[in-house]
């Protein structure tokens, strides 16, 4: 009788189980034309607060999703991120298939093929939102203080990173305080400021896109504790905060 009633109980518990993995009746379907900035950018600040409140709802990952999306894409922003394994972006913002075009390189550097992977998304997917996410404890930024000019990172790739980073940093004004810092807060802002110069300077199809107000360009950084993106450069996209107002005591 032992066994039986195992059994019974384990049917019973797969029962109750399987609607949570059953179909929508009507999944939400991200293959829709990219969004207005600041309606895209509300969504990309939602999803990252509910990922920092751990209530994230992994939308857009049904088979019905994975299906329509087979033929198509119209991604709702581009990730420029660091390929961080702690900062991955469709999990910091909750977004699911086929809402975030991502390009990943350490320190989020701008090399040829990244800048080509942006404009692709812009030019041929659409795409009106860029966010620049750097990430504090940044190793490649940590790397970048480290090594003195010079010196080799081990390879013609990792000097090439770091030439990049530090020549993202010369005019960061950085004490050493501020280079000694476990979590390279200012630095990894630095870095971030320099690569969201950068990438309208080195690519006239996205400086004539925001130009033209059809493209907004926003930096980021990444709390690896929190799980909280601070973002900025963010005017006209974000609700103007309230101003703080003073009592006068007679």
């Amino acid at each position: 009788m032992i066994p039986l009633l195992r059994t019974v109980a384990a049917l019973a518990l797969l029962g109750t189980a399987l609607p949570a993995l059953a179909e929508d009746a009507h999944p939400a379907h991200p293959a829709v034309k990219p969004e207005a900035p600041p309606v895209t950018f509300h969504r990309l600040e939602q999803g990252n607060l509910r990922f920092t409140k751990g209530v994230a709802r992994h939308p857009a990952q049904t088979i019905a999703v994975r299906n329509a999306l087979a033929s198509e894409q119209h991604p709702h922003a581009i990730v420029v991120a660091c390929s961080d394994s702690r900062v991955p972006p469709e999990l910091v913002f909750d977004q699911g298939l086929g809402e975030l075009f991502v390009v990943r390189e350490a320190g989020n550097e701008l090399e040829p093929l990244a800048l080509a992977s942006i404009e692709y998304g812009v030019a041929h997917l659409g795409v009106r939102l860029i966010v620049i996410m750097g990430h504090e404890s940044c190793g490649a930024v940590k790397t970048g203080l480290a090594i003195p000019d010079g010196q080799s990172a081990g390879s013609p790739y990792l000097d090439a990173l770091v030439s990049s980073v530090k020549s993202n940093l010369t005019d960061a004004g950085l004490t050493d305080a501020d280079r000694h810092d476990p979590k390279v807060v200012k630095a990894a802002h630095a870095n971030v400021d320099a690569v969201t110069r950068q990438l309208t300077q080195r690519s006239e199809l996205l400086k004539a896109k925001v130009d033209a107000g059809e493209l907004a360009v926003v930096s980021a950084i990444y709390a690896l504790d929190t799980g909280h993106v601070e973002f900025w450069h963010t005017e006209g996209l974000a609700p103007a905060k309230a101003p703080v107002t003073t009592t006068t005591r007679h």
